[in-house]
């Protein structure tokens, strides 16, 4: 289920872009599909700064489509209120108990340039 790309720049104080991805399974003959969704009860979404101090952690995200494979997280305000380098990271929980963390290799780079405008 690799990200199609896994860089994500969202300016100082806004909220808007959402982060969302589409997640892919390779099926038979190294084909790509949409990942299955079903069976997943919760996202999460955590962003920790180059240090390892967390910005964001296992806050709610959204499934935006099960049979697409579609995850999103909306940003708060205070979610993006300093700028600087950021990794992300989502967690699919599952009705069984099992967790599965998105990306799988590596994790999604976050950028949070300065803004002109301070507000």
């Amino acid at each position: 289920m690799p990200l199609n790309k896994n860089e994500f720049i969202i300016k100082r104080n806004d909220t808007l872009p959402a982060l969302q991805i589409c997640l892919i399974d390779r099926g038979c003959l190294g084909g790509k599909e949409s990942y299955n969704l079903t069976g997943v009860t919760g996202v999460t979404f955590t962003m920790a700064n180059n240090c390892g101090d967390y910005k964001i952690f296992a806050k709610s995200a959204q499934t935006v489509s099960y049979s697409a494979g579609t995850i999103q997280y909306n940003w708060d305000p205070e979610d993006t209120n300093e700028s600087g380098s950021f990794k992300g990271e989502f967690q699919l929980l599952y009705s069984d108990g099992n967790k599965l963390s998105i990306p799988q290799n590596g994790q999604i780079d976050i950028l949070i340039p300065k803004d002109v405008n301070p507000y």
